[in-house]
C-alpha cells in the first residue's frame, strides 16, 4: 500500500500538497504543520464556586451550561484558553495570537460555546434588529464555516485522493465536488450526524477513541457515493472496520517518525512530503478494506458502487455516455482557427495585466480562441480517460461542452467585473472579520477604518493579485510566493499610512507574532495571503467572472458606479471621522486586532 501511495503522491505531487495544506489551515487534518490544532483540553484544574474542576473541552462546558452552572463553565473556558497559551511550544505557528489561532482556540477551549450562549441571551433579552441581525449573521457564518466548509472538506479531500490514484489528471474544479454533485447539504448532514455520534461516544471513557476508528471510513464512503444516508454510511464504516481497527491504529503508529520530523522542521517536512504521503496511504487503505467488504459481501457493500474510481471505464462506454461531447469536439476541432495575439494598448493590458477592454475585438477573439482551445482539451481528456468521467458517478456531475465557461485562470477580466469583484472581496472580508470579532470580543464589531460594510484591504489585495501577477498564473508556486510578497507589502504600507495619518493610531498590531515586522505584518498572515491568492486566481475569481458575465453589462456598470460613489463618500467622511472604538482600535488585549 505504501508503494502505491508513493506512486499516486508522486503523480499529483503539487495538487496533493495543496489539498493537505488547505486541510491543515481549515483544521481538518495535519494541523501540526500549521497552527497545531489540538482539540483535547489541557489536563489541569481550575477553581470554581463549587471547588476545583478539571479543565474541560466542549463536552464538559456544554454540560455545565445545561445544568445551570454558568459561572463554572465560564471559568473552565477561560482556564482552558490560558492553558493553551501557556502550553504553546510551536515557535512558528503558535496559538497565542492570530486570526486562525483565535478561531481554533475557540473550539479547543470551549469558548465558542460561551459565545453562542451569550449571543442567544442577547437575542432573547434584546429583540432590536440592530442587535439581533448582526449576532444571528455572525452565528450563521460561524456554523456555516464549521459544517459546510470544514466538515465537507474531509469528503472533498478523500474524493480527490481517490481520483488521483487512477487518473492522470486531477482537475482543480474537484474542490467544488459538493456543489457539482448537488449533494452539499446531504454531505454536511452526514458529517454532522457523524460528529454528533462521536460527541456522544466521547462522554464514555474510551468509546471516543475506539469509535474514531470505527467511523474512519465515513468521509471516503460519502466521497464515493454521496447518495448514501447518514446512518448507512456510519454503519457501513463500522462494519468495514470491524477487525481492522487495531490494524489501522498500527498503521497510524508507522507515521510517528514522520510527525516527529514535522515538529522538528517546524512543519515544513509535513507540508512538502509526509502529509501528502500519509493522505495517499490512507486512501489506499480505504481501497483495501473496501475490496475486503466487497469480497465478504458485507451488508451495505453494494452502496460502494463507483467502480470508475478504481478502474477506468471502458472507452466505448465513455464514448456512448459522452456522445454529445465527442461530436462537439470533432466539430470544434475541424473549424478552430488560431487567433493572433492582440497588439497595442489593448493587447498590453490583456497580456500583462489581465484587463479586458470591452470593445477591443482583437482581445475578445483571442480570449474566445483560448477558451475554445481549453474546452477542446478538457473534452479530449474526458474522452481519452485522462480524467474521471463525472457522468458515470453515482451522483452524476454535469458536463456540458462549451455551454458554460470554464474556470480558466489565464483569462482577462473586464474593468466592470474587476470593480464588482473589488466590492465583493471587500464585503466578504468584512463579514469574515465581523464574525471573528464576534468570537474574540463576544459582540458585534464594525471592523475597519470605514463605516460601510467593506474592508478595502481585501478588495485591493484581491484585485492587485489578479492584475499585477497575471504573467505568473501558469506557475502556481511563483504565484503563491508573489501573492505573499505583494499582499504583505500592501498590508505593511496600509498599516504605516494609517498610523501616519491618524496620529499613531493602529487598527492591527502583530507584535509578538513569529516573524513579524514592526507589528505590521507576520508569517501567519503572509501564509494566509499566499493560500488565499491561489484560491482566488485558480478558482474563485474565474467562477465569479462567469457569474458576472451572465448579467447585463449596463446594469452591472450602473451598480458598480453607485457602489463607487458610496465608497468614495465613505472614504472622505472617514478621513475626518475614522471608525474607532471598542473592538476596532480598542480591542481585547489592546494588540489583537485582525487585519483591517
Amino acid at each position: 500500500m505504501k508503494v502505491k501511495a508513493k506512486s499516486a503522491f508522486k503523480k499529483h505531487y503539487w495538487m496533493i500538497v495543496v489539498i493537505c495544506l488547505f486541510a491543515s489551515v481549515f483544521g481538518v487534518d495535519y494541523t501540526s504543520s500549521t497552527w497545531s490544532l489540538d482539540l483535547a483540553a489541557p489536563t489541569d484544574t481550575v477553581q470554581t464556586s463549587q471547588g476545583t474542576a478539571r479543565s474541560s473541552g466542549l463536552t464538559d462546558i456544554l454540560g455545565e451550561l445545561v445544568v445551570g452552572n454558568e459561572v463554572t463553565a465560564r471559568k473552565q473556558a477561560k482556564h482552558n484558553e490560558e492553558q493553551i497559551v501557556r502550553n504553546d511550544t510551536n515557535a512558528v505557528f503558535g496559538r497565542k495570537r492570530g486570526v486562525l489561532a483565535t478561531l481554533i482556540n475557540s473550539f479547543s477551549s470551549g469558548s465558542v460555546i460561551i459565545s453562542i450562549f451569550d449571543a442567544v441571551n442577547t437575542v432573547v433579552h434584546n429583540g432590536g434588529a440592530a442587535v439581533v441581525v448582526p449576532v444571528v449573521l455572525a452565528m450563521i457564518v460561524y456554523i456555516f464555516v464549521w459544517l459546510f466548509i470544514r466538515q465537507t472538506y474531509k469528503i472533498v479531500m478523500c474524493r480527490m485522493l481517490l481520483e488521483g490514484r487512477s487518473y492522470r489528471k486531477l482537475p482543480a474544479s474537484r474542490f467544488l465536488y459538493p456543489i457539482h454533485t448537488r449533494k452539499w447539504f446531504r454531505m454536511a448532514w452526514i458529517m454532522f450526524v457523524t460528529s454528533a455520534f462521536m460527541f456522544l461516544w466521547s462522554l464514555t471513557i474510551i468509546g471516543g477513541f475506539i469509535k474514531s476508528y470505527s467511523y474512519r471510513m465515513v468521509p471516503y464512503i460519502v466521497a464515493e457515493n454521496p447518495n448514501i444516508g447518514a446512518l448507512d454510511a456510519i454503519n457501513l464504516s463500522r462494519r468495514m472496520m470491524k477487525g481492522h481497527k487495531w490494524e489501522c491504529f498500527v498503521a497510524d503508529l508507522t507515521f510517528i517518525g514522520w510527525f516527529l520530523l514535522d515538529s522538528i522542521t517546524l512543519g515544513l517536512s509535513g507540508i512538502f512530503y509526509s502529509n501528502g504521503y500519509n493522505a495517499a496511504f490512507f486512501a489506499e487503505y480505504y481501497v483495501y478494506v473496501r475490496a475486503l467488504a466487497k469480497q465478504a459481501n458485507l451488508d451495505g457493500a453494494d452502496l460502494l458502487c463507483d467502480e470508475c474510481l478504481y478502474a477506468k471505464a471502458d472507452p466505448e462506454t465513455v464514448r456512448n455516455v459522452y456522445a454529445d461531447v465527442a461530436k462537439a469536439v470533432n466539430d470544434l476541432e475541424s473549424r478552430l482557427a488560431p487567433a493572433p495575439k492582440p497588439q497595442g494598448l489593448a493587447g498590453f493590458l490583456s497580456e500583462w495585466l489581465g484587463i479586458r477592454i470591452l470593445h477591443a475585438a482583437s482581445v475578445n477573439r483571442y480570449e474566445e480562441y483560448r477558451e475554445d482551445s481549453l474546452q477542446l482539451q478538457i473534452g479530449k481528456d474526458v474522452l481519452n480517460g485522462d480524467v474521471y468521467p463525472g457522468r458515470l458517478a453515482p451522483a452524476p456531475m454535469a458536463y456540458r461542452f462549451r455551454e458554460s465557461r470554464t474556470v480558466r485562470s489565464s483569462r482577462s477580466y473586464s474593468l466592470v467585473n474587476l470593480v464588482m469583484m473589488f466590492f465583493i472581496f471587500c464585503f466578504v472580508g468584512w463579514i469574515w472579520e465581523v464574525s471573528l470579532a464576534f468570537i474574540s470580543e463576544g459582540m458585534f464589531v464594525n471592523r475597519g477604518t470605514l463605516h460601510g460594510p467593506w474592508l478595502p484591504i481585501y478588495g485591493t489585495g484581491g484585485v492587485i493579485i489578479l492584475v499585477l501577477l497575471k504573467k505568473l498564473r501558469e506557475k502556481p508556486a511563483l504565484e503563491f510566493l508573489a501573492a505573499m510578497v505583494l499582499c504583505g507589502g500592501l498590508e505593511y504600507f496600509s498599516s504605516w499610512y494609517l498610523e501616519q495619518t491618524h496620529n499613531g493610531q493602529r487598527w492591527w498590531d502583530y507584535t509578538g507574532y513569529f516573524l513579524n515586522l514592526n507589528g505590521r505584518i507576520c508569517a501567519e498572515g503572509l501564509l494566509t495571503f499566499g493560500l488565499g491568492g491561489l484560491a482566488l486566481v485558480y478558482l474563485l475569481a474565474p467562477a465569479l467572472d462567469n457569474l458576472l458575465n451572465r448579467l447585463d453589462v449596463r446594469k452591472l456598470a450602473a451598480v458598480a458606479s453607485v457602489l463607487l460613489v458610496l465608497y468614495c463618500a465613505d472614504q472622505v467622511y472617514s478621513a475626518q471621522h475614522p471608525n474607532i472604538g471598542a473592538g476596532i482600535t480598542d480591542y481585547k488585549g489592546s494588540d489583537t486586532s485582525q487585519i483591517s
